[in-house]
């Protein structure tokens, strides 16, 4: 939880709301973290271009629904001046596709609101692990290949609290959407390649293509 200088670590907490940001702040606070909170991406956004990169946050935390910059954009402008920086993404509005999209901006990890307070430490605590002291600089640890599981059990959670009764072919289009997509870009848009990665014959790669959309 903290740095070589035993400096207590520093997270970053962006939203809109108000009490959500008291509730992190007061939870991150009491668990030993230092924490700013900001009510705008744009006001994040232009803190963390004027500070030094020693000053910067270790993590960031921040919501998708916000007025002006949002959750997307902050991530996307964040990652291109300091690609290191782990950002966890969280958002009352749940489903796959705003995971994927999430994960392919580059977050470390996606938070479906309202959440349980020792899973969200839990994903504070594993963004910030230990860092690994490399040159020309510092490298993050890379996240467990098993941390989609954990990533799905907090989706299914939120999904069945809300009383949906269609998960399972929901997940289940989502999850094949995904794996065709990867396996595309993987053999750059050979299907025939890409079908062999998946275990399909070439027909059913085409029915899967105009099935998924």
């Amino acid at each position: 939880m903290t740095q070589a200088t035993n400096k207590p670590l520093l997270i970053w907490v962006i939203d809109d709301d108000q009490s959500m940001r008291w509730v992190l702040e007061k939870t991150l606070t009491n668990n030993g973290y230092r924490v700013n909170a900001f009510e705008s991406g744009s006001v994040a956004l232009a803190s963390f271009k004027r500070t030094d990169p020693e000053g910067r946050p270790s993590l960031i935390i921040t919501d998708v629904r916000m007025p002006g910059i949002n959750g997307f954009e902050l991530l996307k402008q964040i990652k291109n001046i300091s690609p290191q920086t782990p950002i966890i993404v969280m958002t009352a509005y749940t489903d796959l596709d705003t995971t994927v999209q999430a994960f392919h901006e580059g977050a470390f990890e996606y938070l479906p609101k309202p959440f349980d307070i020792d899973d969200a430490l839990e994903l504070v605590e594993r963004a910030c692990d230990p860092v690994i002291e490399g040159s020309p600089g510092t490298k993050r640890l890379p996240a467990e290949i098993g941390d989609w599981q954990q990533q799905l059990r907090l989706w299914a959670k939120q999904q069945l609290s809300q009383g949906e009764t269609d998960i399972l072919k929901n997940a289940s289009r989502t999850f094949e959407k995904t794996l065709l997509d990867c396996a595309l870009e993987a053999t750059r848009g050979r299907k025939q390649d890409a079908a062999r990665l998946l275990g399909w014959g070439r027909n059913t790669l085409t029915r899967k293509l105009k099935e998924l959309g």
